[in-house]
């Protein structure tokens, strides 16, 4: 069975998307910094709180690009050991970094308790959670120090982990519904209405039935991988549209796709309304009460409503060129979305220490933002030294050319060729 109009391998290279990803990397990176800055405008700190929806925009781009990269690895199903090979592949490309963020985190936090005088104290729970964490569950435990401790940004590579394990079924139940554009579009709506209803669902439940603590809740609605698992799908739906496109089957494509000034525009658009639909969302303010039912709709919507502008997004830079190329395509944007990974995990490492307090007077957000400009520079180190070089020698034989998450959403600049599959 084969996806309708779609090509057997994807050819066209994206590297405009993985420098969206550095954008969106970045964007985490100065949120964690915000405190570090000093007393900020408040209006300044809303737009830099924004960037928490940066790893909503990872998880779509995650599913985009794995559904672009693999669909045709599980057309027709899930056979041939291919779960087993693409399992093998994604943690050859996001364990090492993984790890090593990990590793960074924990003598700061070691150091914090025992300037506190509690290393002894903390126990076989401060070291079941470390394990925890080593193995990528911590998502699932909605509880300090299991969550929101170890290299806090983790947790949405413990997410992705769990997207990877369900990824090959996904794509191939949604290749056998054979869906045309418009089935796409209404799936992808009914999957952003089921999500902010699951939200929803679990919000009142914590609330009403429960009465959780404010910290559990906010643990589960931010981490839970079920939860933010519309967000990813929303990623794979884009894709199969983008690969329909991409085909030429159908023949208004061209308004999108094509070279001429009109489908420029149209791109342009595109990613114009996408951008001020994101922003007039992270511009308006949290609703706090009176309303139960407000709340608790205004909570559900949090990250569902970032699906459509992100994916709109997504699907205008990969369609042709936009206003955004001649920024998105020079080398040095290209190679640090390359690296944004690295600096997505290694970054909380840096601030943890900051916050430690040992720079003195020295501690100014002058020398914090260099700090911030150095862990940049680190990451770009770590993805050529330690990311690359690991990759390679975990993924053996089972290669398929680089392939594009949350955690790696990097297309390859020339195209790579596949070996067959058994």
């Amino acid at each position: 069975m084969t996806l309708p109009g779609a090509r057997t391998a994807p050819q066209d290279h994206l590297p405009e998307l993985t420098s969206l990803r550095f954008i969106a990397a970045f964007a985490v990176l100065v949120l964690h910094y915000r405190d570090l800055f000093g007393p900020l405008p408040d209006g300044l700190l809303r737009a830099i709180v924004g960037g928490q929806y940066g790893v909503t925009f990872f998880f779509v781009l995650s599913g985009f690009i794995l559904t672009y990269r693999y669909h045709d690895w599980f057309d027709g199903g899930v056979r041939d050991g291919r779960f087993w090979r693409f399992q093998r592949l994604r943690f050859a490309r996001i364990y090492p970094v993984y790890l090593l963020g990990l590793l960074l985190d924990t003598p700061w936090h070691l150091i914090e308790r025992a300037q506190a005088g509690q290393l002894a104290e903390v126990g076989q729970t401060w070291w079941a959670s470390w394990l925890l964490n080593l193995v990528g569950l911590q998502a699932w435990v909605p509880a300090v120090p299991f969550a929101m401790f170890w290299n806090t940004p983790a947790w949405s590579v413990a997410a992705e982990f769990f997207f990877y394990a369900t990824f090959p079924f996904l794509c191939a139940g949604l290749l056998r519904l054979r869906l045309r554009l418009r089935g796409l579009a209404l799936l992808l709506a009914a999957s952003v209405a089921l999500g902010v209803g699951l939200y929803a669902a679990v919000i009142w439940w914590m609330n009403v039935v429960l009465h959780a603590e404010a910290q559990t809740q906010y643990i589960v609605m931010v981490y839970n991988p079920l939860l933010r698992y519309s967000e990813f799908l929303g990623g794979c739906l884009t894709g199969l549209a983008f690969l329909q496109l991409q085909a030429g089957t159908w023949p208004r494509a061209v308004w999108l796709t094509g070279t001429d000034v009109r489908a420029r525009r149209v791109r342009d658009a595109m990613v114009l309304l996408a951008l001020a639909a994101a922003g007039v969302r992270i511009g308006l303010p949290d609703y706090t009460g009176p309303s139960m039912e407000r709340w608790v709709f205004d909570v559900a919507v949090k990250y569902g409503i970032f699906i459509v502008p992100f994916s709109a997004l997504i699907l205008a830079v990969a369609s042709g060129r936009t206003f955004l190329s001649a920024l998105l395509k020079q080398p040095w944007m290209v190679l640090l979305g390359e690296a944004s990974y690295a600096l997505y995990i290694i970054h909380w490492s840096v601030t943890t220490f900051l916050r430690l307090g040992w720079l003195g007077e020295a501690g100014t957000p002058a020398v914090h933002g260099l700090f911030l400009l150095g862990t940049v520079a680190a990451s770009v180190l770590c993805h050529r030294f330690i990311e690359v070089p690991w990759r390679r020698r975990l993924r053996g034989t089972a290669d398929a050319g680089t392939l594009a998450t949350p955690a790696d959403a990097t297309v390859p600049l020339q195209p790579q060729p596949r070996p067959a599959l058994p």
